[in-house]
Parts: C-alpha cells; structure tokens; sequence
C-alpha cells in the first residue's frame, strides 16, 4: 500500500525513506540484458533473473530472522559493486548494486571483530541468544531448502518426470534411436531419430542392454525384423545386419545394426497432493547423495582429477563410435567438476529447450547443493558462523556468556575464500573453455 501525503508529514524523520538512483548504471545493466536477451536469447536472462531470485531468497531468509530476533540490519542489497539504486527506510538501505552475482545483508556486531555503536550492542548479533543466532545463520540454507521442495512438488505434481520420481528405480519403457549411422543397416531400413525401438523379433528390449544383447544372437547378413513407434503410430521395418567396422569399436566384425540409442522414460505426473508427501522423502535421499558427491569431488583423488580436467581443458577428445546399443559422448569433464554461475545460467538456457522439467529440476538440483555447501562449518561460509555459536555455547557457563576470538580464525577464514576463489576461477575457465552441452 502507498503511503498518503498525511502519513508521510506525520512520520518521524529517521523513518522518511530516502532514494538514491545511478541513472547512467541502471541504464547499463538494463541495456546490457537487452542485448544479452536479442543476441543469445531471452532464455538467458530468464535463467539470470531465476538465479537472482534464488539469490535474493538466501538474503530474505537471513533478513527476516534477524530483523524477527531483535538485530539490527543496517543493508540488504542484491548484487555487488557500485548501487544502482537504493533507499533507505528507517535503519536499513535497500536496494541493487551493478554486479548481479550475489546478494548481502549486514547484521551489526556479528562477532568481536566487528564494531558498533554502544547504543546498538544489545541488538548485535553477538549478544542474542542461542537459538536466535543459530536461526539467523542457518535461515539461507533453509531458504534454499524450501525453494527445493517447492520445486519438488511442481517436478512431481504438475509438470512430471519420468515414472513419477527423481530417485526411485523406473524401468525404460522402450528405446528412442538418438542417431543412425550412414550407410548402415539401420540406414537402409529406413529408420529415424526419434524412432521408438519397442521390441526385436517380437522379443522385448525392455532394459538398458536389451537391445545389444538380442542383436549379439544374430550373424551377419540375418535379417530382424524391428518394431518401432514413430509419431504416435507403430511400424515394421527389416534389417539386414551388417558387419561392425574397426572404427564403430566393439569387436570387429560382430552383427552390426547402426544406431546409438537412448532409453525411454515415459512422464508421470502425480499430483501436489501426492507430492507434497512424496517429496520430503526425496529430497532427503537426493540430499544424501549430493553429499555422497561433494566428499568425492574435495576428497585428494576429486580435487585431482578436477585439476587435470582444468589443465587439459579444450584439448580434443576422440569420440566413441556407435554401435547397437547406447552411444559414449566425448568426455567435457562433468563426472567431476563444479558449474560456475556463467555454466549454470548456459546449462539453463540450453536445457529451456526441452521445457520447464529440465529447468526445474537444475535448480532444484543447485539448491540443494547450495543449502549443503553453505552449511561446511567453515569460516565464512554460514555453517562456519553456525559452529562459533555452537562452540560458544558450550563455553558459556555459569550464566556467563562466552566470544570466541574471531582474530584466531583470520588465517584460515583467508584459507578458505582464497580457496573459493580459485574454485571458482577455474570453474567458470572450465565452462567457458570445455562447456558442459546437452
């Protein structure tokens, strides 16, 4: 609701909101979306806005908890750099800065380091209890787990994912040909990408190996008979195998059907109501692996390979030929390596192409991960904050509040960020130089 003129002249002074606009940056960055949006596409900025989005919910959680426990926030801003516009109501400046890579909210006297006011230290952060610091730390990783089950739900409940869920076992229902190579027996039979391959010789190719296996009790120059479904209508179509040449991989030689396929998944939306109760349960086991993969990627052997990927980033890799089954892409690195925000926002805007499930389910996916990552009790990082309030805890006896020493934890806060900033840096080189595609 607007304030009226009568609200405003009775307001207090301090309480006035003020305004500050950096006409010629806002200008920039809106322009700067605009090109953004007409050279690579609006699906780009759709993916950035998301992201920024999910950003500024992080920042809400940690604002509304602080200002719910009595502390003073004195800044909310989203993004980083020079303001591009602002304003100021009552003890906290809002608004948005140049950079629209993070978010941040400035709470008063987070730890001994950080001086304030005599007059605000009982609304420091240092000098509220318990649970209330412990509330206001964790509130980002809250945050990001609520946006994970919402997400959840629409995945489960609206849109659909492949048997109704993201970390149950579902059967393939058949085969989709991803590509049929030139010339092959698969080329002269007539069929197509896309193609459904349901069964051979009316034996059902039911799993991932299904149809590798029924081809390997053929010899070459047999003819099989294919039942596919191509647009919603099935087709008979004969083949006669060929031989497998040296380049396909494989054993030479062996019958030879020519084509890579993928197996086919059929959607299933199972309602909110159903997925309102199903998704905690997943996102808990999704959850558990996300650790599972995060151990392995800072364990020595992780941060090993991920090195070796950035030092040899760009270089060509063979590709894996094709064959009667399932074909190998070329190796970008992905079964080890962090994504970059640029590599988030490209993956996004490469997967928008495939409709809103894929989308959803990336940033279902960097939430978790984010509300995990965020919690590693290491300084800075909001698990860090979390481990001092505990630490203290435990000191505190006899009524008498403990601080812990933040000057103590300087080098290895240092430590860390460098460490994130290399991380990142060789992210971002990574996504820019050996891209992950789909």
């Amino acid at each position: 609701m607007t304030d009226t003129l009568p609200d405003r002249q009775h307001r207090p002074a301090d309480e006035q909101p003020s305004y500050e606009t950096g006409g010629l940056r806002l200008v920039l960055l809106v322009g700067s979306l605009v090109a953004l949006g007409l050279l690579a596409g609006w699906a780009w900025v759709a993916i950035i806005l998301g992201v920024v989005v999910m950003i500024f919910l992080h920042e809400l959680g940690h604002f509304v908890t602080a200002k719910w426990s009595g502390m003073k926030v004195t800044e909310f801003f989203i993004g980083f750099g020079p303001r591009i516009w602002s304003f100021t109501r009552g003890e906290t400046t809002y608004g948005v800065k140049v950079i629209p890579g993070g978010a941040y909210v400035r709470i008063v006297g987070m730890n001994n380091l950080d001086e304030a006011d005599p007059a605000d230290e009982p609304r420091t952060y240092r000098q509220q209890s318990f649970p209330k610091r412990l509330l206001v730390v964790s509130a980002g990783s809250i945050m990001h787990l609520l946006q994970a089950f919402v997400l959840l739900v629409l995945l489960l409940g609206l849109v659909g994912v492949p048997g109704g869920t993201l970390t149950g076992d579902v059967s393939p229902q058949g085969w989709d040909v991803s590509e049929v190579v030139e010339g092959s027996a698969a080329a002269d039979a007539g069929l197509r990408s896309d193609d459904r391959i349901v069964d051979v010789d009316g034996e059902r190719a039911s799993n991932f190996d299904g149809l590798s296996e029924a081809l390997a009790d053929y010899d070459v120059g047999e003819e099989v008979t294919l039942t596919v479904q191509r647009d919603g209508e099935t087709r008979t179509l004969s083949a006669e195998l060929g031989a497998r040449p040296r380049s396909e991989g494989g054993e030479a030689g062996s019958p030879f059907l020519g084509v890579a396929t993928s197996a086919y998944y059929p959607t299933e939306r199972i309602g909110v109501g159903r997925a309102i109760v199903q998704a905690p349960g997943e996102m808990a086991s999704f959850a558990g692996e996300a650790v599972k993969a995060m151990g392995s990627f800072f364990s020595p052997s992780g941060l090993g390979d991920f090195a070796d990927n950035v030092s040899t980033a760009g270089e060509e890799v063979p590709e894996s030929g094709t064959g009667g089954g399932a074909q190998a892409s070329g190796d970008d690195g992905s079964e080890n390596r962090l994504i970059s925000i640029y590599g988030a926002v490209r993956l996004g805007a490469q997967l928008s192409d495939q409709g809103w499930a894929p989308v959803l389910l990336l940033f279902f996916t960097i939430n978790i991960f984010i509300a995990i990552l965020n919690m590693v009790p290491l300084p800075p990082l909001d698990g860090g904050h979390a481990a001092v309030a505990i630490y203290e805890r435990i000191r505190s006896r006899g009524g008498r509040r403990y601080h812990a020493d933040m000057a103590k934890l300087l080098p290895l806060t240092y430590a860390v960020v460098m460490g994130m900033v290399l991380l990142g840096l060789a992210s971002l080189y990574l996504d820019i130089v050996n891209p992950i595609d789909v």
